[in-house]
């Protein structure tokens, strides 16, 4: 696998694991719409600066979204307790 494709894996596995929206990431960033959704299908390679920006969008270390082992595991936690 390309080390492009590993990044676009990446970074769609964190966006859905946040919970996030694809259309507000592109709001928050500096991409325009069509570039933004170009990296994510492939259409555009995503150089280092890129990389940086996506980074920075989903508040991750940049060699996060290029480990080719990456492994996500979201954890949720519900506390029920009664009022003090």
């Amino acid at each position: 696998m390309k080390l492009n494709d590993v990044a676009r894996n990446n970074i769609s596995k964190i966006i859905k694991a946040k919970d996030l929206k694809f259309s507000d990431v592109q709001r928050k960033s500096k991409f325009k719409v069509c570039s933004f959704y170009r990296y994510l299908d492939g259409g555009r390679k995503i150089s280092l600066e890129v990389l940086n920006s996506f980074s920075e969008l989903l508040n991750v270390n940049p060699k996060l979204l290029i480990d080719k082992d990456l492994t996500i595991k979201k954890n949720v936690e519900t506390i029920i307790k009664e009022k003090d």
